[in-house]
């Protein structure tokens, strides 16, 4: 038993995703979809609550309404993966390291993903089955992409969706790494979906990951990988100029992180040169 909660805005998706869930998800499963209309009226993390709050079923699924089902009597599959124990959330995209110096949950290194992407401008598709160990059906991570979570309803009343976290962007980090201090999280390749749009970028992306990251701090028990937070903080170096931040916040942030234990010495060097070239 499943409640399948949407946060929707485009008929079209929402009606073409209802029909397919009803097609794949199987004879076996009873289920619901909650559908929270939300033509940009609130934040995700205020409506995936709300949608949660309605939810009769013990088993919760939050999705985008830009997929398609590929695998026949998912809802099995999903609802005997989510009872194993000290499980929390599932999905199809993550990361098992999160980053000292704040990023998204991608990056060049550690990605786990099992989905196929179609990309809206020219139709081309991309099948991401990425650092699977050979035989594995799951792997465990901390951050996941809110493309596709699901979890038990205990698991979401313990953490929720955390609503100071305005927007689109940074719900499903908070929610997934808050939940990843309490139990395992996983993604999953035995259910596939086609996501048909991408991920965008902007200054209120940018927040929200600086917000997330305040609010998380770090995993005491992770190894710091050095050529990983190098490689984020120059993303960060690039975003702040990107998105036009003043010269003082920009330099308040790159402090707050600039840790020379974590990003080792000479890099940190070569950071402060770039921050001096870009903000000073």
């Amino acid at each position: 038993m499943i409640s399948i909660i949407i946060s929707s805005y485009k008929p079209i998706f929402f009606d073409a995703l209802v029909e397919n869930i009803n097609d794949t998800i199987g004879q076996e499963t009873s289920f619901e979809i909650i559908q929270i209309s939300n033509p940009g009226t609130m934040g995700l993390c205020e409506a995936y609550n709300s949608g949660a709050e309605k939810a009769k079923f013990d088993n919760l699924l939050f999705i985008h309404e830009d997929i398609l089902f590929q695998t026949n009597n998912w809802g099995v599959l999903l609802m005997e993966t989510l009872n194993l124990p000290e499980c929390g959330v599932l999905g199809v995209a993550g990361n098992p390291y999160y980053s000292f110096v704040p990023a998204s949950w991608w990056n060049s290194k550690y990605n786990k993903t099992h989905y196929i992407q179609t990309f809206s401008e020219d139709n081309s598709v991309f099948n991401h089955k990425v650092n699977f160990t050979l035989g594995n059906e799951m792997e465990e991570v901390k951050a996941l992409d809110g493309v596709f979570m699901a979890c038990k309803k205990n698991v979401y009343d313990e953490v929720k969706f955390d609503e100071s976290i305005k927007g689109y962007h940074g719900y499903d980090l908070i929610f997934s790494l808050m939940v990843a201090k309490k139990y395992k999280n996983y993604v999953i390749s035995n259910i596939l979906i086609n996501h048909f749009s991408n991920g965008t970028f902007s200054l209120a992306w940018l927040e929200n990951i600086l917000k997330v990251r305040d609010r998380i701090g770090i995993f005491p028990n992770q190894t710091m990988d050095r050529t990983i937070e190098v490689e984020n903080f120059n993303k960060l170096l690039i975003d702040l100029k990107k998105y036009n931040y003043t010269k003082i916040k920009a330099i308040r942030i790159i402090l707050k992180y600039l840790n020379p234990t974590v990003l080792g010495y000479k890099d940190t060097f070569k950071i402060i040169n770039k921050a001096k070239y870009l903000f000073i």
